[in-house]
């Protein structure tokens, strides 16, 4: 019986030192934003396949549930939406950075690989127990 307790302790510790943190991207958008409207034609339908949708989920949102707190992201720590499309990449539900507009599919995936980076960056920097500076 020891030796059981001991090895769910175990299991137990490392379950939790192996802690998993959330992350994904707002997709802040407007029924009537012309940017939205490109930004669903050139790149939403294929987002999923992707390895950066492995990463970094979309989760999409119009405008008016972002700002009447209608939906269950709009109690994440973010700074205020003012423009759309907005993309907030959050971690356990933080905002880590955005991307404000949308204009070429280069520029989007240039920044979701710049937002990932920084991601996997702090992660690593967190889960070492280390924090750059």
């Amino acid at each position: 019986m020891k030796g059981r307790n001991a090895a769910l302790g175990l299991l137990l510790g490392i379950l939790a030192l192996s802690k998993v943190d959330a992350s994904e991207l707002l997709y802040i958008y407007a029924p009537d934003c012309a940017a939205c409207q490109q930004f669903d034609r050139e790149i939403l339908p294929y987002y999923e396949q992707t390895d950066e949708a492995r990463k970094l989920p979309i989760i999409k949102i119009s405008l008016a549930d972002w700002q009447t707190g209608r939906h269950s992201k709009s109690g994440c720590q973010t700074q205020p939406v003012n423009v759309t499309p907005t993309f907030i990449a959050l971690v356990n539900c933080k905002e880590q950075d955005r991307i404000t507009g949308y204009s070429k599919e280069e520029l989007f995936w240039m920044s979701v690989h710049r937002i990932d980076a920084g991601i996997t960056s702090a992660t690593s920097a967190t889960s070492l127990g280390t924090h750059e500076p």
